[in-house]
This record gives structure tokens, C-alpha cells and sequence, in this order.
């Protein structure tokens, strides 16, 4: 018995012992905090050529976010629209700054951002309930080289990072199929593999 616990101890993943801060691509980082009210702040420098996260969703964790520097465009879906198809025809899109403070995504709320070129910006984001999901899914990202990476590779990663794809016609069900089938399936049979497995991330008080 002894064996295996150690077996199992010594596969486990500390994720205090990564690197904190990570490159997202020209003049752009993101930075895993440690006893911190937030978990990742991202920076983006006036020499990056600005970022783009399509639309997509959590079942599990509501997503909060705050600009301290610059401004950060958002879509948000309608509010509790979590089983109603095409909630995305509801959303509103507007610039964000640090004025606006705490912004609440509820989950299963469709949500997408977007930062234009040429742009100082830092914004912090934490979950709701606030754990490792989070990094790991970012970590994963960015192992594979971002969301521009193998649809299968990028479609594990969301299956395994309660993440899911908001699609035209908004229909959650076949969403959540497609991330299944995709990730939980073809994604593993080709080959593809999580660098950072969710059941050996070591936990943190």
C-alpha cells in the first residue's frame, strides 16, 4: 500500500511549482496569482497585436473579471440564459474599464473578448467556486499553443476545463455533445494527450 501512495503522490502535479507568469503570444502575458483575491491577471502591451477569445461558456463556475488598466470589449449573453437557444442574439457588446469595477458572468452565460491593437491593458479574472480549474485550462492552452492549436487538441482542453463552445443557433445540448465527442473521444484516439491532467493537480490549501 505504501508503494502505490507514493507512486500516486509522485504523479501529482504542483502547479506553484510552473512558472507564475506565461507568454499568450507577442507583448502579451498572463500571470497566475498566489494568495490572491484573483486568480490570473493578463498584460498586454501597446506592441501585441491584441487578442481575440470567441464566444463560449462554464457550467460550473461563474466568471468575474476586472479592467484595471485600459479597456477590454465584451459580449455578454443574456443573464441566466443557460437552456435558451439563441440567447447570443441577446447579447450586448461595450468597452469595459476599471470605472466599471467587478463585472459577474453567471454561468452558463455566453461571453467573448476582445482587446484592439496598439493597447495598453491588465485585466484580472477569478471563478466562482474559486479553484484550480481555471489555471489548469489555461495552462493546457497555452501548452498546445493557444486556440489557433488542433480543434481536437482545443476541444480536450474545454472537455476537461468545463468550457464549451458557444455555437450559432445556441442549442447547449449540442454544444456539450460536440465538446464530448470531439474531446472525450476523437481527441484521445488521435493521439492527443492533457499536459496538465485535472485528477493530478496537487491541491493548496
Amino acid at each position: 500500500m505504501a508503494a502505490t501512495a507514493t507512486a500516486t503522490a509522485d504523479a501529482q502535479i504542483d502547479l506553484w511549482d510552473e512558472p507564475e507568469t506565461v507568454s499568450m503570444g507577442k507583448g502579451m502575458t498572463m500571470t497566475f496569482l498566489r494568495n490572491s483575491d484573483y486568480l490570473s491577471r493578463v498584460t498586454i502591451s501597446a506592441e501585441s497585436d491584441g487578442i481575440t477569445v470567441p464566444l463560449h461558456y462554464h457550467e460550473l463556475h461563474d466568471e468575474i473579471f476586472r479592467v484595471v488598466e485600459g479597456r477590454v470589449r465584451y459580449t455578454l449573453g443574456e443573464a441566466g440564459a443557460k437552456f435558451k437557444a439563441f440567447s447570443w442574439l441577446r447579447a450586448t457588446t461595450r468597452f469595459y474599464s476599471a470605472e466599471d469595477g467587478e463585472v459577474i458572468i453567471p454561468r452558463g452565460t455566453a461571453h467573448a473578448f476582445f482587446v484592439e491593437p496598439g493597447q495598453d491593458v491588465i485585466f484580472e479574472e477569478r471563478t466562482t467556486p474559486m479553484d484550480d480549474d481555471k489555471e489548469v485550462f489555461f495552462r493546457n492552452i497555452f501548452a498546445v499553443g493557444g486556440l489557433t492549436a488542433s480543434p481536437f487538441a482545443v476541444m480536450q482542453i474545454f472537455y476537461h476545463g468545463d468550457g464549451y463552445p458557444a455555437l450559432p443557433g445556441g442549442v447547449r445540448i449540442l454544444e456539450k455533445a460536440l465538446t464530448g465527442l470531439l474531446g472525450h473521444y476523437i481527441a484521445p484516439f488521435l493521439g492527443h494527450k492533457l499536459t496538465y491532467d485535472p485528477l493530478k493537480i496537487k491541491k493548496h490549501a
